[in-house]
C-alpha cells in the first residue's frame, strides 16, 4: 500500500501505467480507465463517485488493476468521510473486492 497522503495521488498507480493503458486502446479512454486522486474519493458526491470506482475495481485494462490494498485504501478515505452513510453501497462494493 501507498499510504500517501498527497491529495493528489492516484493511491499508488503509476503515471506510466496509466498512460500504457491509455496507448494499449489508442487514445480511447473506456470504462475502467480513470483512476481516481485520493482528494476525488475524499470530496465527491456518491453518484460521481460509484461509477468511476466500481468500474475502476471490475473493468480497468490490466495495467491499472487495481490490488486489494488500493482499494482498502480507497476504502479508509471513503470511510473517514463525514457522509460515508452516503457512500453505502460503494463502501459495500470496496469490501466485497478486498475480500475477493
Amino acid at each position: 500500500m501507498s499510504e500517501s497522503k498527497d491529495p493528489k495521488d492516484r493511491f499508488g498507480m503509476p503515471e506510466s501505467a496509466i498512460r500504457a493503458a491509455m496507448e494499449g486502446h489508442c487514445g480511447i479512454l473506456r470504462a475502467g480507465m480513470y483512476v481516481p486522486t485520493r482528494e476525488e474519493v475524499a470530496t465527491w458526491p456518491p453518484e460521481k463517485l460509484y461509477s468511476i470506482i466500481v468500474d475502476w475495481m471490475w473493468e480497468s485494462p490490466s495495467e491499472i488493476i487495481p490490488t486489494r490494498g488500493q482499494i482498502a485504501e480507497v476504502l479508509a478515505v471513503l470511510e473517514a468521510r463525514p457522509d460515508a452513510d452516503q457512500h453505502r453501497k460503494l463502501i459495500a462494493e470496496c469490501r466485497e473486492y478486498t475480500r475477493a
